[in-house]
């Protein structure tokens, strides 16, 4: 078989999808990829297990006059090469694959689409509503398969976009668990030293890349109550500095530049989560925060707004808390308790351990294995 796999950019590939492409290749399948090649903002991904690489110029920007080149670009693609199936991700990357692949479906093409969380959820814009909503409703009847990742996309997934050939769950990309496993004391007592911190200091992290929906300035309103009362918090934010200029302001008028560090772009994150005390999210929404199931793999505990995606993962009083979003108040509470409180920290990274199973790599690419199955495009 001879598949395509396209996404936005090169990097949503490389982090989340060669794991279950090695595994088609050991089948015997031809997997390509389609995408931006965005390698200079995120270098280091190896994406060497696909067979060839298309540039497509897609951007995340729906009315872009790049889209349309990308059309015609994947258009042509799809029809030279003779393709069994194509697998979309992201947003721009599966409304644009779905249009291209329109007239091919009826030659055989299986359309497969992954929703990495859909941008219309609870409490997203009208906007959103009226556009993505309604572009996704018209080319489910264009899918083959529709994939969901979280509780509350598939429920809308099943009620409204039942012209798509099936629709499943699947628990995320999967994780390596082998790789994020939990540190031992003295294990993070080594790091902490190579990384200049000591074991006084209560280390928070939030890996994310700083935009609005990532929403870092709940967790900065949060960080300044609890620096108030704890000097030895550390919040430690991993992340593509492009857009960080409201933070690093934040932080120079409220004398947080010693609680916080932006630590850019991080191929080390490894180490850097496996020494903190704590991971957190404040994003406005996620599909499913990988960030926070390596977390759990970790052992640390969880810190989340209560959002879809994070509320998928994070069991409220379990493996960790749950916040409304916006609360920096109710998010500064929480973290002066689990700092005063080191019995929960371990019962909350005993529990996250325990329901990060579900997320690995191995029971989710037998998932996957499955939709494939059902396409009959694998035996």
């Amino acid at each position: 078989m001879k598949i395509l796999y396209v996404a936005t950019v090169r990097s949503h590939i490389g982090q989340f999808h060669i794991p279950f492409i090695k595994k088609l290749k050991e089948l015997g399948c031809t997997v390509d990829g389609a995408y931006r090649d965005n390698s200079s903002d995120k270098p280091g991904l190896d994406t060497s297990a696909l067979d060839n690489v298309y540039e497509i110029p897609f951007t995340r920007t729906p009315y872009s006059f790049d889209n349309i080149k990308a059309y015609f670009r994947l258009k042509k693609l799809l029809k030279a090469n003779n393709y069994d199936a194509v697998h979309c991700h992201t947003p721009m990357g599966g409304v644009i694959t779905r249009l291209a692949a329109k007239s091919l479906r009826k030659k055989g093409l299986k359309v497969i689409y992954t929703a990495h969380g859909f941008h219309f959820y609870n409490g997203a814009s009208k906007k959103n509503w009226l556009l993505y909503y309604n572009a996704e409703k018209y080319l489910a009847k264009y899918t083959d398969c529709l994939i969901t990742i979280n509780r509350e996309d598939y429920e809308i997934a099943k009620k409204d976009f039942s012209s798509a050939g099936s629709i499943c769950k699947v628990n995320g990309v999967g994780v390596d668990f082998n790789k994020f496993t939990a540190k031992t004391a003295e294990e993070k007592k080594e790091l902490r030293k190579r990384y200049g911190y000591s074991d006084e200091d209560f280390l928070i992290i939030y890996p994310a890349d700083f935009c609005y929906r990532k929403n870092h300035i709940m967790l900065l309103e949060a960080v300044k109550l609890v620096y108030d009362k704890h000097k030895n918090v550390k919040l430690l934010l991993p992340g593509l500095q492009t857009e960080n200029g409201e933070c690093v302001r934040f932080c120079n008028e409220n004398g947080l530049n010693e609680a916080v560090e932006f630590l850019d772009y991080r191929r080390d994150i490894y180490d850097f989560a496996g020494m903190c005390d704590l991971s957190v999210s404040t994003s406005r929404q996620e599909g499913l925060p990988i960030n926070l199931i390596e977390a759990m793999g970790l052992g640390n505990p969880i810190l989340a707004s209560d959002v879809r995606g994070n509320n998928d993962v994070v069991e409220d009083g379990v493996n960790g808390y749950l916040v409304k979003l916006n609360d920096s108040a109710a998010m500064a509470e929480r973290i002066c308790g689990l700092i005063e409180n080191r019995e929960k920290l371990e019962e909350f990274s005993e529990n996250g351990r325990r329901l990060s199973v579900k997320y690995g790599t191995e029971p989710v690419i037998e998932k996957m294995l499955k939709v494939y199955r059902s396409l009959e495009l694998i035996g």
